[in-house]
């Protein structure tokens, strides 16, 4: 299978972590206003610092009736992640907002990152604009799971990613991603995802349950970490090696 694989920055802004995440491998950095303190001045400088590398960065916004949703995609984001889409309705605004006509009703910007901020005409800034860009909607709830074929088959949306955690507590099953209730819910949005030639993606998965929830229902995008966890992770490994270390010079 090929899928992009990505880590999300929560606590790390500067323009380092894009780096980091760039050399390490990954396909794309995702600047999570979500979560954390991710301001929209940091997220748009790793945006067009991305840009200037070739190295995707997409955003994660609020909310989808956060302010920051298109003002994001003037910035340069490449992506734009919408949390908690809860029904098709919601799922038909994002659209309407980050989408030119005849599509959507998206605003023509001023000069924007996608042209490098060069003044351009709007036919030009608009073709700019579209061009690579995707707008995904996070499955978190069960009214999401309702509608989500509805919310797959939109024109102008390109794909469905679960917050599994979340979906998980919200179907009554809080950290148990194993429960036949959260699989079967997987595997309709990544069945409503290819029916409509969609994006399935993923957050929050583990590593050893990707096999299941990822790889066997062919996953095209999975967030694997975020920076804060990777860092604690190996942090903990470290520290526990060196001491392992410690004690077997303690013990000759």
């Amino acid at each position: 299978m090929t899928a992009e694989i990505g880590i999300a920055a929560c606590v790390f802004r500067s323009v380092e972590i894009l780096a980091v995440t760039r050399h390490a491998g990954f396909d794309f950095l995702i600047a999570d206003m979500e979560h954390g303190a991710m301001s929209l001045a940091e997220a748009a400088s790793l945006c067009v610092a991305g840009r200037e590398a070739g190295f995707p960065v997409y955003v994660r916004v609020p909310r989808s009736s956060s302010d920051d949703l298109t003002r994001a995609a003037d910035c340069g984001a490449q992506a734009i992640i919408v949390p908690h889409v809860d029904s098709v309705e919601e799922a038909r605004l994002i659209v309407d907002k980050l989408r030119f006509p005849p599509r959507g009703n998206r605003s023509l910007p001023s000069p924007v990152a996608s042209s490098g901020f060069k003044p351009v005409p709007a036919r030009d800034l608009i073709a700019g604009a579209e061009a690579g860009f995707r707008l995904f909607a996070m499955v978190e709830s069960a009214q999401a799971l309702h509608d989500v074929e509805a919310m797959a088959a939109l024109d102008g949306l390109d794909g469905l990613v679960i917050g599994s955690q979340d979906l998980a507590q919200a179907l009554g099953h809080t950290g148990d991603l194993t429960h036949p209730d959260v699989t079967a819910a997987f595997a309709r949005v990544a069945n409503a995802a290819r029916a409509s030639a969609k994006v399935f993606g993923l957050m929050g998965v583990p590593k050893d349950l990707l096999a299941s929830h990822a790889f066997a229902l062919d996953a095209g995008l999975i967030v694997v970490t975020n920076e804060i966890n990777l860092l604690f992770e190996a942090a903990e490994q470290r520290v526990a090696e060196i001491r392992h270390l410690m004690e077997s010079v303690d013990s000759r």
